[in-house]
């Protein structure tokens, strides 16, 4: 009998929406994607915020 080896599969490592190019989990290490990030959250809940970074997003492409 041959032994059939199954290949491991990883999860995708999520990027950080706020750093771009940057894995999630940079700034906490049990955060597991930016559904569950605390600076992910108070950027996108605060109007200011989320404003800035939009404009920061858009002059950097």
């Amino acid at each position: 009998m041959s032994t059939v080896t199954r290949e491991r599969r990883t999860r995708p490592e999520a990027k950080c929406p706020l750093r771009p190019g940057d894995i999630c989990n940079l700034c906490q290490l049990n955060v597991t994607g930016p559904q569950d990030c605390g600076l992910v959250y108070l950027v996108m809940s605060d109007p200011d915020l989320r404003e800035e970074w939009g404009e920061r997003r858009h002059a950097g492409h």
